[in-house]
């Protein structure tokens, strides 16, 4: 009997500590800065893409993989060209840069 006093006076002074701790903490708020960009989307046709774009998807083009859509997205920090492929019943989306580099 002694035992289970001990051990329940133990587990109680555990709790009361630990809402204590929890009691005293403080949340500090958070800031939430929204920040609107102007983003572009503009329709690009195949004829009109860059040549390092073209170069860059050379390699799936190759595969059997044809262009259904492309478009140009820009806002203040980069720009790249999404490029929309198929081939029979598959679907794939390339990020390029203008440069060429796939994202």
């Amino acid at each position: 009997m002694k035992k289970l006093n001990v051990l329940s006076a133990a587990f109680l002074l555990g709790m009361f500590s630990t809402v204590g701790f929890a009691a005293s903490t403080q949340i500090e708020s958070n800031n939430i800065i929204v920040v609107e960009q102007e983003v572009s989307k503009t329709t690009v046709e195949v004829t009109d893409l860059p040549e390092a774009v073209t170069e860059a998807i050379q390699t799936k083009l190759n595969q059997g993989w044809e262009i259904n859509e492309a478009a140009l997205i820009a806002d203040k920090e980069k720009t790249l060209y999404i490029i929309k492929l198929s081939k029979e019943d598959e679907t794939s989306t390339l990020k390029i840069t203008p440069e060429g580099e796939i994202q």
